[in-house]
């Protein structure tokens, strides 16, 4: 017969009086962070009874955060994915309590955007955001600073004096990595295609600089064309790509630095000419319609943030700077990106 751990067992446990355990069960008197979370981990580890309580007095100790989320285009998977992700990073932390309001949007012009963060503000501790830089968003997060709701810049990083920080990738290092990938993959040199969304998403451009000047530098056999812009949209960098193809015969290699990946590939498996076979295409993140391309060849390699870490460190950087909102240099959080090709999907 097992017998069920008693408070000396968890004390016992825990390395702490029966004492400390009665007040953090009680909550009648402050413990330190540190000990109730000691305390937790070994009801946990025992199977103590009462482990929810203990879990139940921790949440209560956390301050109450609101943090707001505001996402691009609904349609597209990838925030779709992301905003699921924030949520769950943000009820799940253990520093607050946490509410997420995630918000997403089809108009992308910095009316709009500077328009929602004012209104999301107006629930929310702190805002994270991924959006173009443009004057008008940086005077709406100059105005909420000064309201004491920082903003964060998420993927895409901004100009804005006032932006409390920036969590996503070295953006010179994923341009460099698409050169290289396109360089090497291509079995003869010949023209190389670029779509950006739009150039106003500093990572965009940076990673196309980069990947221009990789190409200038170490394989300069290589024709870069003029870059082309999907607007983030699938439709555009579809009928984009039928075009480049049908006037493009040396095509050989095709950067999608922004949106539209769909649209590349759906165009791709249309054409199913000589061009859309021998090319070399590296888009951005994984989804499961990029997991498709791989797959079927459409697509060569994707590279794409770590998903759960981008909504983790995210959250953390909200709770940092919602702790501490006097702080005046932006904190910078950059990730690893992930590499895929049909071999490791």
């Amino acid at each position: 017969m097992n017998v069920r751990p008693t408070i000396a067992d968890l004390a016992l446990a825990a390395n702490v009086s029966v004492s400390t355990v009665d007040r953090v069960l009680s909550g009648r008197h402050a413990v330190r962070k540190a000990t109730a979370q000691q305390v937790l981990a070994a009801a946990e580890r025992i199977g103590f009874y009462a482990t929810g309580t203990i879990r139940h007095r921790l949440k209560q100790d956390r301050p109450a955060r609101t943090f707001g989320f505001l996402l691009q285009q609904p349609r597209r998977t990838f925030y779709q994915i992301l905003g699921k992700a924030l949520k769950e990073a943000t009820e799940a932390s253990e520093a607050v309590q946490g509410r997420a309001i995630v918000e997403y949007r089809d108009d992308l012009s910095p009316e709009e955007v500077s328009e929602n963060l004012l209104r999301l503000s107006r629930d929310a501790d702190a805002i994270a955001v991924v959006t173009a830089d443009h004057p008008k968003v940086t005077g709406a997060i100059d105005r909420l600073r000064s309201d004491g709701v920082p903003v964060v810049a998420v993927i895409s990083e901004l100009t804005a004096p006032a932006v409390a920080g920036y969590v996503g990738l070295d953006n010179w290092k994923v341009g460099g990595t698409a050169a290289w990938m396109i360089s090497r993959l291509c079995r003869t040199p010949g023209k190389v295609g670029v779509y950006v969304g739009n150039h106003r998403y500093l990572c965009q451009d940076v990673c196309e600089i980069r990947f221009r000047a990789y190409f200038r530098e170490n394989a300069p056999e290589f024709e870069l064309l003029e870059s082309r812009t999907t607007f983030e949209d699938p439709r555009f960098a579809y009928e984009m790509t039928l075009d480049l193809i049908q006037r493009t015969p040396d095509l050989v290699g095709l950067y999608v630095a922004g949106g539209g990946i769909s649209g590349v590939m759906r165009a791709l498996a249309e054409e199913g000419g000589e061009v859309a076979k021998r090319l070399v295409v590296v888009g951005r993140e994984l989804t499961p319609e990029t997991r498709s391309g791989l797959v079927d060849g459409t697509v060569d390699v994707i590279l794409s943030h770590p998903q759960k870490m981008l909504a983790e460190t995210t959250v953390n950087t909200l709770i940092e700077v919602t702790a501490n909102k006097n702080r005046t240099d932006p904190l910078q959080r950059i990730l690893p990106f992930d590499i895929y090709t049909n071999e490791n999907v």
